[in-house]
């Protein structure tokens, strides 16, 4: 099943990401690490691989951070933990 992009969304896509070998720089997460997450299929949406070059999805990554920082905050709840 394919999805439809439309080149309004494009153009946002490509302001949201960099190329994995740049993102130490930006993220503070290790090039090794992300390859690491790629080629064990950890976070495959945080990937894009155009021309040849593998890029991180940055609007990704804030989704997948935020996805585990409200997993942490009712893990603490559940057990009765103040946040």
């Amino acid at each position: 099943m394919s999805k439809t992009i439309q080149t309004g969304n494009i153009k946002d896509i490509l302001e949201n990401i960099i190329p994995i070998s740049e993102a130490p720089e930006k993220i503070s997460i290790a090039e090794k690490t992300l390859r690491n997450w790629r080629s064990q299929g950890i976070y495959p949406q945080l990937f894009i691989k155009l021309g040849g070059k593998v890029f991180v999805d940055l609007s990704e990554l804030a989704k997948i951070v935020t996805l585990q920082k409200e997993e942490a905050v009712e893990k603490m709840k559940r057990l009765g933990l103040e946040y």
